[in-house]
């Protein structure tokens, strides 16, 4: 019995247990009927009016904060069919993203690849390392906020904060609700999710998902994931209340890294997929074929424990003790790198990886809600500590002429082998080499919000952080160990101000900054550990309002970022490295959401940008200054249409989606030209079900995503899907 066989007979069994327990317990207890969904409450809405935590600790709404902050329901992310984080993030404002196996969800925003990742409000350690595909099943929500950020949680939010909010325990909702999905190739998704009161005052929450995704139009691709999320909320009396929660992840995913380019005349199907000045294309001969070998190795295994205790201490005083505690096992086995070698050969390379991580963090801090002189106040002061370590082996090819021809393998209907673990392969100091790195960070901050007018509110706050960094590298080539560390102090700020022109509508202005280390903290090296960190700020104005007669809610947002202590080249010496590089972005974005009639609903964004480096030298005294950053899109647009006709159990869904063109290189020489796809679904109502089908991709458009493991290769998106889907709410 396959894994999927057996996630589905379970499945089928507890909704039919569901179902006779709601039949007896409604026999028994007529206040508990059958549950009916009609429709989804806020899967078009811009949320103006909720609170969010990834933009602040004091409780404010969206509306009240001077920050651009959009909230992805789950509603939403089941209305638009998103399976992974990926799908449902490049429908929001101004993201784009796709991201090589190592880290799937990695993401460009407002001109920068740097963002800070959150798991319930906790910072993952080492963001951009260590991401990892997810099923979105077991979210409530995710949050965006956009623009440097460290004032909330640290160094690495240039581009902003993504915020991932599992499910969480709710005495007053005992929804249980189930998921089963078929779609092309075989791929298969299986979740069920339940929970609610338990005992006198405390609560429940369970959710499973696993997704079983092939890409099909591509060899050897997919994702298999399989996601247990968990809470219980327990009131220890008084005003004390627990919040419980353990997770667990796992994934185990057949790698794509990337489409090599070829010369035109190589080509007898040219594309236009990308463009670049030697007239290099993606042949569509290759765009099935997958360079990586056979028995590939992408995993990871990840344990999540959290515990967040809250109270009350009078006088208008509260308090809140968060502490969190992962531990993950990565493996990376892969050829990684494929470049076409005239006359028709493929030239790769070999990687082996594993990551070995432990990461703890506790956080503290009391808010005040009250008065000073008379104007209401909101105060919230705290401190944090975290610590990671992480253990890693690493092992390369090298260049040398004999592994070159060994790893080689011809452009069309290629034996791409196994992985060899022939030491011959990885000769050459730096190949072989084994890692551990221990990273400690302690934080203050405080946060303030006060009303000096019945209309204006003033937001700041500051951080403090102290890194301390410590690194060894065994090279076991060399023989040789090194030892090395760095201490970072950095303090960020925010200052800002809404005013308010009606109950519906206000103006916001915010100034903030953010730090970022000119390298990942865990794989930093000895000659890169005497820079002190990037610093960027931003500058930001914007407009929020609700205009309920005309059923619209719309945002608008105008910003500029400036990152400042670039790694770049020493114009007097081009073999020194020096941090005087500079790159900064400016742009706008919009979003909206409108009801027009009462069967008709519309929302859409829309983000333009002009990123660039100002100052950037590179190898040769070649100057990049002007150029767009790689994976960054300078124009971006999505539009969601919903109809539902009156009296109807049909439901119809289409969304459209436009990326304008980016560049895999600092010197702008490869270009992925921009594409523009459609999504498609229609979907039917029973009375405790939703049974859906989806067409993904509708045009079949052949595109790129994202630069692959080198400059030139890219990652091909999946061509045309369909899937068809049920899902129960009991």
């Amino acid at each position: 019995m396959t894994p999927f066989t057996r996630t589905t007979v379970a499945l089928a069994a507890f909704t039919a247990l569901q179902v006779a327990s709601a039949q007896d317990s409604s026999s028994n207890n007529a206040e508990l009927g059958t549950v009916t969904i009609e429709g989804s409450r806020d899967a078009n809405s811009l949320h103006l009016d909720d609170t969010s935590g990834t933009a602040s600790r004091l409780g404010l709404s969206v509306r009240e904060t001077p920050a651009s902050v959009e909230i992805l329901s789950q509603d939403a992310i089941q209305q638009r069919g998103a399976r992974t984080f990926s799908e449902a993030l490049r429908g929001m404002a101004g993201l784009s993203g796709g991201g090589p196996p190592s880290s799937p969800t990695t993401l460009s925003l407002r001109g920068f690849n740097s963002l800070m990742y959150l798991y319930d409000g906790v910072r993952s350690s080492g963001a951009g390392v260590t991401n990892r595909v997810q099923d979105t099943w077991n979210y409530e929500r995710i949050e965006v906020l956009k623009g440097p950020a460290s004032v909330l949680d640290g160094e690495g939010a240039i581009g902003g904060i993504v915020n991932f909010v599992t499910k969480r325990p709710d005495r007053s909702n005992p929804h249980k609700e189930a998921l089963l999905s078929y779609g092309s190739y075989g791929s298969t998704r299986a979740a069920f999710g339940f929970g609610g009161a338990l005992g006198e005052a405390s609560a429940y929450r369970l959710d499973y998902s696993r997704n079983d995704t092939k890409v099909g139009t591509i060899e050897r691709n997919g994702e298999r994931i399989d996601h247990f999320t968990s809470g219980l909320l327990v009131d220890l009396g008084g005003s004390v209340k627990l919040d419980l929660s353990f997770d667990y992840l796992r994934d185990d995913n057949d790698a794509y890294w990337g489409t090599p380019l070829v010369p035109r005349s190589f080509a007898t199907q040219p594309t236009n997929v990308v463009s670049t000045p030697d007239g290099r294309v993606i042949d569509r001969r290759m765009a099935r074929t997958n360079y990586n070998v056979r028995d590939d190795e992408n995993s990871s295994e990840t344990y999540w424990l959290r515990a967040r205790l809250t109270g009350q201490a009078g006088g208008g005083w509260s308090w809140r003790n968060e502490f969190s505690a992962n531990q993950s096992k990565r493996m990376f086995r892969n050829s990684e790198s494929a470049t076409f070698v005239p006359p028709s050969s493929i030239a790769r390379d070999q990687t082996l990886i594993t990551h070995d991580q432990d990461f703890w963090l506790d956080r503290f801090d009391a808010t005040h809600k009250g008065k000073i002189a008379g104007l209401d106040n909101r105060f919230v002061v705290g401190g944090e500590y975290s610590e990671t370590r992480f253990g890693s082996q690493r092992r390369f090819s090298n260049s040398s002429a004999a592994t070159a021809m060994q790893l080689r393998v011809p452009v069309f209907d290629p034996y791409t082998g196994y992985f060899d673990d022939n030491p011959a392969l990885t000769t050459g100091a730096g190949n072989r080499a084994d890692t551990f790195s221990r990273v400690k960070v302690a934080s203050v901050f405080v946060e303030d919000a006060l009303k000096p007018m019945r209309d204006l509110t003033l937001v700041g706050g500051l951080r403090h952080d102290r890194t301390e960094v410590d690194r060894r590298i065994w090279d076991l080539n060399a023989g040789s160990v090194t030892r090395f560390g760095a201490s970072y102090r950095a303090t960020s700020g925010r200052i800002g101000a809404v005013y308010d022109l009606s109950p519906q509508s206000s103006l916001y202005a915010q100034y903030t900054n953010a730090t970022l280390p000119v390298g990942s903290l865990f794989l930093l090296s000895a000659s890169n550990a005497a820079f002190p960190m990037s610093r960027g700020k931003q500058a930001e104005v914007g407009f929020k309002q609700s205009l309920p007669a005309a059923n619209l809610e719309w945002t608008a947002a105008l910003y500029k970022i400036e990152l400042d202590n670039v790694l770049s080249r020493d114009p007097n010496n081009a073999a020194t490295t020096v941090n005087n590089g500079r790159q900064s972005s400016r742009g706008l974005e919009l979003s909206a959401v409108w009801k027009p009639t009462r069967e008709w609903t519309l929302a859409g964004n829309l983000a333009a940008l002009d990123a660039r480096f100002d100052t950037l030298l590179e190898a040769g005294n070649v100057s990049r200054v002007g150029k767009t950053p790689p994976n960054v899109p300078e124009r971006m647009a999505n539009v969601f249409a919903t109809y539902r006709p009156d009296g109807s159990k049909f439901e119809y869904f289409a969304s459209l989606n436009h990326t304008g063109p980016m560049y895999t290189d600092n010197a702008n020489q490869i270009r992925i030209n921009g594409f523009t796809t459609v999504d498609a679904a229609v979907s039917y109502r029973l009375k405790n079900a939703l049974l859906s089908f989806r067409v993904r991709n509708l045009t079949d458009r052949l595109y790129a995503t994202w630069t692959g493991r080198a400059a030139s290769q890219v990652l091909l998106a999946p061509r045309r899907t369909f899937e068809v889907s049920a899902k129960f709410d009991f």
